[in-house]
């Protein structure tokens, strides 16, 4: 019968390992570029396929008659009243109007439905089929709100082609 083999001494396995450490780093390195090129290339070849795609495609948008616009008092959540024996101050009747005007910029009847819960990529598309006064309103509408950058371009851009 054969003697079982010896277990290797510890400090020979850390002295293997140790010698075998730069190989592996630069096969992490490796793999972890690779994934980094391979989710560029994805992302890059979705905004070619979006940058493509025909703008008389553009993604369906459901229009809505009414415009449902949040006012302060709904917005701020209601504040638990207090029971004491104290004498409850009334607001006058002026504030209360007052906090149920709508703000002037959400007024303003927007060619596009639900304008404020699409992303810019959504309204960029929709953009293309608005004429010039539909376009100046949006651009009026976002300018004062959000401000985005690449929406306001897309409509100097769609203004200055339309002259």
């Amino acid at each position: 019968m054969s003697a079982a083999p010896t277990p290797p001494n510890a400090s020979e396995l850390v002295a293997k390992f140790i010698a075998q450490l730069p190989d592996k780093i630069k096969l992490w390195r490796f793999v972890g570029k690779m994934a980094v090129e391979q989710v560029n290339k994805r992302l890059i070849d979705q905004v070619d396929n979006y940058s493509t795609r025909a703008p008389s495609d553009p993604p369906v948008v459901p229009k809505t008659e009414k415009t449902i616009v949040a006012t302060k008092d709904a917005a701020q959540p209601k504040a638990k009243k207090k029971t004491s024996s104290a004498k409850a101050v009334s607001k006058p009747k002026n504030v209360a109007k007052k906090m149920t005007k709508q703000p002037a910029a959400t007024r303003i009847k927007l060619p596009i439905a639900n304008y404020d819960d699409l992303s810019a990529l959504q309204i960029l598309d929709l953009l293309v089929a608005l004429n010039k006064t539909e376009l100046a309103k949006i651009k009026k509408y976002e300018a004062a709100g959000r401000a985005r950058q690449t929406i306001l371009i897309k409509i100097s851009s769609l203004s200055d082609a339309a002259k």
